[in-house]
């Protein structure tokens, strides 16, 4: 909220709780017969740009230019290609498709795209670089795939649960001696539905 707005609330609050009105809520009072309509408050200081377009149009007319790319490798793999992009998609957008036409690349996270030596960022919209038609250098790197560790089986023949131990200690820990044996239960419990020959 700009500075004149929050002045003008200030005042108006300020006038609106001076006097509560002796009128019932409501009064009406033929038109004819206003001749003012109160205290003169001071003008919003705000400047109205009439030449100023409506968002909306301005969405539709970007989303109906374009900007030609031309996407060049320095390195292998090798390759350049030129293609028209609206200019409401993103850089991301732009890796997508590079990924679509070259068989060497994998997946959008290989690529960095970047322009007079900036990296260009995946939700950089295009109408940002602010031309008509654009040089990006395409930089590709290794695809690593994501290495999924395996959980090893304990297999429950391998080694033998102490249990006669694990109750002592409860038992030790719990003064109730009911309590303790639930709960010694509710592991044993646990543990047998846990093997992984159920789970099988």
């Amino acid at each position: 909220m700009s500075t004149p707005e929050k002045d003008f609330i200030n005042k108006f609050v300020a006038l609106a709780t001076l006097q509560h009105s002796g009128l019932p809520s409501d009064t009406k009072k033929p038109l004819q017969d206003v001749t003012n309509l109160g205290v003169a408050l001071p003008a919003l200081r705000y400047k109205y740009n009439h030449k100023r377009v409506k968002r909306s149009e301005l969405v539709e007319s970007d989303a109906a230019s374009t900007v030609q790319l031309r996407l060049k490798s320095i390195r292998a793999p090798k390759f350049v290609h030129t293609k028209e992009f609206s200019v409401s998609q993103t850089i991301h957008q732009v890796k997508r498709f590079l990924t679509e036409v070259e068989e060497a690349i994998e997946d959008p996270s290989q690529l960095k795209l970047l322009l007079k030596g900036k990296v260009l960022h995946d939700n950089v919209l295009l109408s940002d670089l602010k031309a008509q038609e654009a040089d990006l250098v395409v930089m590709v790197s290794k695809f690593e795939k994501p290495v999924i560790a395996a959980q090893p089986d304990i297999a429950p023949a391998a080694f033998e649960i102490p249990w006669h131990k694990i109750k002592a200690l409860l038992s030790a820990e719990i003064s109730d001696a009911e309590a303790a044996a639930t709960v010694f239960q509710r592991l044993q419990k646990g543990w047998q539905l846990t093997e992984p020959s159920d789970l099988d």
